[in-house]
């Protein structure tokens, strides 16, 4: 609702400008020359152009940051897998640690009896 009323209040304001500024003005694009077209049109065709040139640069803003995030989401996936594996090896690392303490148990009693 509050889009809506927005809205409605900025096309007021256009109706209201584009009728006041109807002056003609010549206008010169890329070597071509326009004699005579409404000054509201120069202003509200600049306001367009303005609005199309920031949404494509948005795009690829928002494209390039969603490449971005995913190669930071395969890292993680990486670097968990990572943590994962050292994690299995550490427990491995762990019960090897203490079978070779109760062998070394084993073989300094035998050697003291």
């Amino acid at each position: 609702m509050e889009t809506l009323l927005l809205l409605v209040l900025f096309a007021i304001i256009a109706a209201v400008f584009a009728t006041q500024n109807t002056i003609s003005v010549p206008m010169m694009l890329f070597g071509y020359s326009i004699k005579a077209i409404p000054l509201y049109l120069v202003v509200f065709g600049s306001i367009l152009i303005g609005l199309l040139s920031s949404s494509i640069i948005s795009l690829v803003n928002s494209i390039s940051t969603s490449f971005r995030l995913h190669g930071k989401d395969v890292k993680i996936k990486e670097t968990k897998k990572t943590v994962t594996d050292l994690t299995k090896r550490n427990h491995e690392l762990e019960q090897e640690i203490t079978k070779l303490k109760e062998q070394n148990a084993k073989t300094t009693t035998e050697k003291q009896a």
